[in-house]
């Protein structure tokens, strides 16, 4: 699949729910050093502050941020310098959006059709969670609606609802039914009819496939994963 496919979601374009932030705030470093100043591509950090916190993105223009951090206030000036109480999540990427205390970030690239993702508690800088959504580029090939979403859950807990990108662990395309009974049977998938796969046009031999399937995450402790009703797409895994 194409490096284009793998451009970073636009949050412009697709509706998340994520908060919006009080302002944000984009200063000029000067010139990349990676790339000929004829091509005026430069060095970035944007801030996102948010009522308790801000989010820095340091951006060199190369594929991934150089660093990200949550800051545990709210205002101040837009700085490359680092306070000790400043979270440096471990994760290599761009920031995605923040809901409530909960801070998100895609991966520097996609795979599989989908964009890995993690999102942060903004006080201790702890991973809660960790998975795959379909790219932009197949939400729209695929008129694929609410592709991710966050909403309020049991206790205002943040619920999230997107279409998985997962590998099969077979292919659907060679092995059928027997590899499509074990992907039901994996991930809990209710559709009993096997979904038509794309891309596999040009595919020889055995080609394990990705999965693309909707599901529920309660943003709680120990989160965990549900299928949801709704169209099973698949493809090659890259």
């Amino acid at each position: 699949m194409a490096g284009s496919l793998y451009a970073q979601t636009d949050p412009a374009k697709v509706n998340e729910g994520f908060d919006k932030p009080l302002k944000i705030t984009v200063v000029d470093l000067g010139p990349s050093p990676f790339y000929r100043p004829s091509q005026h591509v430069r060095n970035k950090l944007t801030c996102h502050y948010y009522s308790s916190f801000t989010v820095k993105e340091y951006d060199q223009g190369e594929k991934g941020a150089e660093r990200l951090s949550i800051v545990p206030v709210a205002h101040g000036a837009c700085t490359g310098r680092h306070g000790e109480n400043e979270k440096v999540p471990d994760w290599s990427g761009y920031f995605r959006g923040v809901t409530g205390t909960a801070a998100f970030f895609d991966a520097p690239d996609g795979t599989d059709g989908g964009m890995p993702f993690a999102a942060f508690d903004v006080t201790t800088g702890r991973k809660l969670f960790e998975d795959s959504s379909v790219l932009y580029y197949y939400q729209k090939k695929l008129h694929i609606k609410n592709a991710f979403r966050i909403t309020s859950g049991l206790d205002q807990v943040p619920l999230l609802t997107y279409f998985r990108v997962v590998p099969a662990g077979c292919d659907l395309r060679t092995e059928q039914w027997d590899c499509w009974n074990k992907v039901r049977a994996k991930f809990g998938i209710a559709q009993t009819e096997i979904p038509a796969c794309i891309g596999y046009e040009q595919a020889e031999g055995n080609r394990e496939s990705a999965v693309v399937y909707p599901v529920s995450v309660l943003l709680a402790d120990s989160p965990q994963i549900k299928a949801a009703d709704g169209p099973v797409f698949c493809w090659p895994t890259d």
